[in-house]
């Protein structure tokens, strides 16, 4: 897997390892990183990343609140809800704008494989647009 410095992905999660773990799963990429809701809202206004990991059970702001405030100002964001509690509160997240549910605890594989297929689908978006 080639390095993808030009796909930012911002990593919404309020524990450091599964942060760190993440980040090095997705080190071909431009990685940056929130412990919150309202500290991802920032990262999304200075960076404007392609994708977000964003955890549902956080302090300050939960997943479900910062889905809700991203799209607001960035309606075209794409939102994965990563939780341990998919049955319960990813409906929620789906319902406030998530594209999709990565369900803790995921593999390396499972993770590469999420983030490929969005990333992936806007690149080959961003590649005809620019013929």
């Amino acid at each position: 897997m080639g390095r993808k410095k030009n796909v930012k992905i911002l990593i919404v999660d309020d524990e450091p390892a599964i942060r760190e773990v993440m980040r090095l799963i997705l080190k071909n990429y431009d990685v940056i990183e929130a412990a919150n809701g309202i500290e991802a809202l920032k990262m999304c206004e200075e960076h404007k990343p392609d994708l977000i990991l964003m955890d549902i059970m956080m302090p300050r702001m939960n997943g479900i609140e910062a889905t809700k405030a991203i799209l607001e100002r960035f309606p075209n964001a794409k939102i994965v809800a990563v939780t341990a509690y998919a049955t319960h509160k990813g409906k929620e997240m789906l319902e406030a704008g998530a594209v999709d549910i990565l369900e803790k605890p995921f593999g390396r594989k499972k993770l590469e494989e999420l983030v490929e297929k969005i990333v992936g689908k806007e690149n080959e978006k961003n590649e005809v647009k620019g013929q």
